[in-house]
């Protein structure tokens, strides 16, 4: 199966320019059939994608201090996450005053701009989709025929085509 079968085409997405905030998508995504807003630049392309894990980031500003490392740990005991929540003073404030301060952020501060790495053709194979979330690249896939966005590959969509080819194998 090709990725273009499953994909979910970019017109079906809600979509917001860089300038637009927070609030903005949060109005947006309240009549979107989709969990995700697709950021596009003056220039009419794909500036970034801007998730639910992105909104939720952005609801504490401490974040940011995180580095990579710190946030991607190869160990994720509890010890080390309720460290990393004393240590950085993540949530302190209410989560009503989190979201009051967050409505004015930009998405352009916290959407996620893929990298050309992340990237599906449309003519790729669903394995390498699937391969991608794997190996932990950010969701939904973004997928290109040539240089242009045609649609998201969403997790949801590839779990979906699996579990129906496990159950009609007879496994």
């Amino acid at each position: 199966m090709k990725v273009k079968e499953l994909m979910t085409p970019v017109g079906e997405y809600t979509t917001l320019d860089t300038g637009a905030t927070l609030g903005d998508a949060a109005a947006a995504l309240s009549t979107s059939k989709h969990n995700d807003v697709l950021v596009i630049n003056e220039q009419g392309s794909l500036a970034g994608i801007l998730t639910m894990t992105d909104i939720l980031a952005a609801l504490e500003p401490s974040y940011k201090r995180l580095t990579e490392h710190e946030r991607n740990g190869e160990t994720l005991t509890n010890k080390y996450v309720a460290d990393i929540f004393k240590e950085f003073g993540l949530w302190s404030d209410t989560l009503n005053e989190l979201c009051r301060k967050c409505v004015n952020i930009k998405v352009s501060e916290v959407m996620y701009v893929p990298a050309d790495v992340e990237y599906l053709d449309e003519e790729d194979n669903l394995e390498f989709g699937v391969h991608h979330y794997i190996t932990g690249v950010h969701q939904p896939l973004i997928v290109r025929r040539k240089r242009e966005v045609t649609g998201l590959l969403r997790l949801a969509d590839v779990f979906a085509e699996i579990r129906k080819r496990i159950t009609s194998c007879g496994c």
